[in-house]
């Protein structure tokens, strides 16, 4: 090694800008930038049942693979009970034990349980399973519930269902905590009980699932929920809002207001070519959205009630969906090429939301549904 007392001017010179990161006859190497994102993570959600000519769970299984290896955020299972449409995911927690086998990356979620329609007790006991078996990628959606035929289950709960929702999912994460949690046995007497398995999360990831009404979103800001929401009978410009209040509460709340993620649930449907892709959704998208504007407006009516609307409904409802589809194509899904998605993603972007759960369990074949989900796949690796 060299003397350092040997050392020329030009030389100590040079090494003093080295050290000093002084500009020298070689210019110094730009750091590497990380490129932000300009469109959310994307995950896919299953809300309404099978894939046309599929049996019941091999679409779920084959995007849930799917998804894992291309690196897709989340495969979100909903809650649904007593309809045709959605009655394919009656228990969520049991699915994603399924999708927990052949899986390694995907995150898995509820999206959603009613949470008043259940004990909390199994709830965490059941979920925590679910995060053992995936090594700890479990995260859940919760919601009040609202359609009254699913609280045959709990009827006592529908009444309460908000302020019971909050009850429980304050002991489903002290639960998941490992505090025990106060319960009355068949003697009358207190048991302090602890749930197992313990899961590999210290912390419960939780969504609360809601729409358009903004007390909710102040809601989950206050209290430390993420939001999956849809765009169902509010707009692009109406989220927009919402988000703002959401992020607001929760700086109000003291909690970074950066820190809580807006999950949005978009109809999917990508192919190379725009028209072919708004023609072959439409039928399935139509059949979808006739049997959703049918169970919303028999929700929570009486029998004669229920009888009355559905024979009003006619030629009118035939003209409303034909509207809601048009709508969506336009403004609130992802159904067109691969270059209109990533214009709509980024503008969802823009407005604060940070994921798109995709929705693609509407009435398409599998290849159709595997073939757009390949196509937002390299629309993601351009993104990295």
């Amino acid at each position: 090694m060299a003397d350092a007392s040997v050392l020329t001017k030009s030389q100590l010179s040079f090494l003093n800008a080295k050290l000093q990161g002084l500009k020298t006859g070689e210019a110094p190497k730009t750091p590497v930038q990380t490129r932000r994102a300009t469109i959310p993570e994307l995950g896919v959600i299953f809300f309404s049942g099978v894939a046309n000519g599929c049996a019941p769970y091999d679409l779920l299984l084959d995007v849930a693979k799917f998804a894992d290896a291309q690196g897709f955020k989340a495969i979100w299972t909903p809650e649904r009970h007593f309809t045709e449409v959605g009655g394919a995911y009656p228990n969520p927690a049991t699915l994603a034990a399924a999708l927990a086998t052949v899986t390694r990356n995907v995150r898995l979620r509820a999206g959603s349980i009613n949470l008043p329609l259940h004990d909390p007790i199994r709830v965490a006991e059941e979920w925590s399973v679910v995060d053992n078996l995936s090594n700890g990628r479990v995260d859940l959606a919760v919601a009040p519930g609202w359609h009254v035929r699913d609280f045959v289950l709990k009827p006592e709960n529908f009444a309460g269902k908000f302020d019971i929702l909050n009850e429980y999912r304050d002991q489903l994460r002290r639960m998941w905590q490992g505090e025990p949690i106060e319960k009355t046995d068949a003697n009358g007497d207190i048991q302090a009980i602890v749930t197992y398995p313990r899961p590999v999360q210290k912390t419960l990831p939780l969504w609360l699932t809601t729409s358009q009404k903004e007390d909710a979103w102040r809601f989950a800001g206050e209290n430390n929920f993420n939001v999956l929401s849809a765009l169902i009978n509010f707009g692009p410009k109406d989220l927009e809002k919402r988000i703002r209040i959401y992020r607001e509460a929760r700086a109000s709340a003291g909690l970074n207001p950066e820190s809580g993620v807006v999950s949005l649930m978009l109809h999917t449907y990508v192919d190379e070519d725009p028209r072919r892709a708004v023609e072959r959704v439409r039928p399935a998208l139509t059949d979808y959205l006739k049997s959703f504007v049918t169970q919303h407006q028999t929700a929570n009516t009486s029998a004669d009630d229920k009888v009355k609307t559905l024979n009003s409904l006619g030629e009118d409802s035939d003209d409303f969906v034909d509207m809601v589809f048009t709508r969506y194509v336009k403004t609130s899904s992802l159904i067109g090429d691969a270059e209109q998605a990533e214009s709509v993603l980024a503008n969802f972007k823009a407005m604060g939301v940070d994921e798109v759960a995709c929705l693609v369990d509407f009435g398409l074949k599998k290849e159709e549904v595997l073939g757009s989900l390949r196509l937002l796949s390299g629309l993601m690796r351009s993104q990295r």
